[in-house]
């Protein structure tokens, strides 16, 4: 006697447990042509270049807002110019009312001698250097103020400016995608007139679609799909046994870890209804997992201890009896304790080795 591991066998595709896209930048102010794309299958690090965008369009945006920024520069070195000629001008006109003020007051202080007329009259003319130099002062500060403000608006215009050429210096660097992670290139599909197609060379993409993806080869798992009859048979934890079609030398273990709450179609159209399984796989490192490649997956049920497994149809029942018949011996009673996949899971005094009759009624 031995124990047998009923499975359940179903087919699915390898996936990746982590993958990652690497989307298009949100910019709706930007065309964004595929250029040059990483060849798909390819691995990548982090920081290699995997997409490049058109960079033409950007090109004379970027011309044209270093124009700006260097005429604006030179607008700024023009008001200087101008804000310190005009102040020279101010402090020469302050110099020659002192001057003529010192005049008109030592005239004044001489002229204490003459006529009170004379004396009066000079007394007026300094009085009106008092009031000329006093506004030069005035007309100083305003000119300060004026100068000011015309040096902040261009100063303001060249940092407009210089923002500006920054924002289209980063949207240049953000025309070269790079993967922050190690893995292997996969193109995703998108909708064109109606129908799922490859991103490929030459595309215009919206701002903030997947672009590519990369995959994360140290993590795999097997999606399979099971069918709604089979549902209440698989649960999680269960281990399972891989085999990828394309490499069936080697058997890899898993684990079923997410079984989907909802059914779908097995295909469009289909009354079948199927569940999604993942299942980790125990693979490590191993770079002949890929994404894509088809699987066969045995879900192991349970451990049935002492039992043997039979096909249905040698197995024999009547009433509340159950039976087998092996050739040139009396029947056997066994104990009938699961069925799966046109097996019989029995206990009873069997053999390994053992040649059985057949029951003409298959009991599925």
């Amino acid at each position: 006697m031995s124990d047998s591991l009923p499975m359940l066998h179903e087919t699915g595709q390898l996936e990746s447990i982590e993958t990652f896209n690497i989307n298009v930048p949100m910019r709706w102010n930007m065309e964004y042509r595929i250029v040059r794309l990483a060849p798909e299958g390819s691995f990548v690090q982090p920081g290699d270049t995997v997409v490049h965008f058109d960079m033409q369009p950007l090109q004379d945006r970027l011309s044209q807002a270093k124009k700006e920024l260097q005429k604006v520069r030179q607008e700024l070195k023009q008001v200087l110019e101008q804000n310190a000629l005009a102040l020279e001008t101010q402090y020469k006109t302050i110099e020659r009312l002192k001057m003529q003020y010192q005049i008109d007051s030592t005239r004044l202080a001489n002229a204490r001698y003459e006529s009170k007329t004379t004396r009066e009259q000079f007394a007026l003319e300094l009085e009106k250097t008092r009031l000329q130099l006093q506004r030069a002062f005035q007309n100083l500060e305003a000119q300060k103020i004026i100068n000011a403000a015309k040096e902040r608006l261009k100063r303001i215009k060249i940092e407009q400016a210089r923002i500006k050429l920054d924002r289209i210096l980063l949207m240049k660097d953000e025309m070269k995608l790079i993967s922050d992670h190690a893995g292997i290139v996969i193109y995703p599909y998108y909708r064109s007139s109606g129908r799922k197609v490859k991103i490929k060379e030459g595309e215009v993409l919206f701002p903030g679609s997947t672009v590519i993806q990369v995959a994360n080869l140290k993590r795999m798992k097997a999606v399979v799909t099971i069918n709604e009859v089979d549902r209440s048979f698989i649960k999680e934890g269960q281990k399972v046994k891989i085999t990828v079609v394309a490499y069936p030398d080697t058997v890899f273990s898993g684990e079923v870890v997410n079984i989907a709450r909802v059914a779908t179609e097995e295909r469009k159209g289909s009354t079948v209804k199927v569940y999604p399984v993942d299942v980790y796989l125990d693979s490590g490192a191993n770079y002949r997992l890929k994404p894509g490649l088809s699987v066969r997956a045995g879900i192991i049920l349970d451990t049935l201890k002492n039992t043997f497994r039979v096909p249905n149809w040698c197995l024999f029942q009547k009433t509340n009896q159950t039976w087998i018949e092996p050739l040139g011996q009396k029947k056997i009673p066994v104990e009938l304790i699961f069925r799966m996949d046109g097996f019989s899971y029995v206990r009873g005094a069997l053999r390994d080795g053992m040649v059985l009759k057949s029951n003409r009624m298959i009991y599925e």
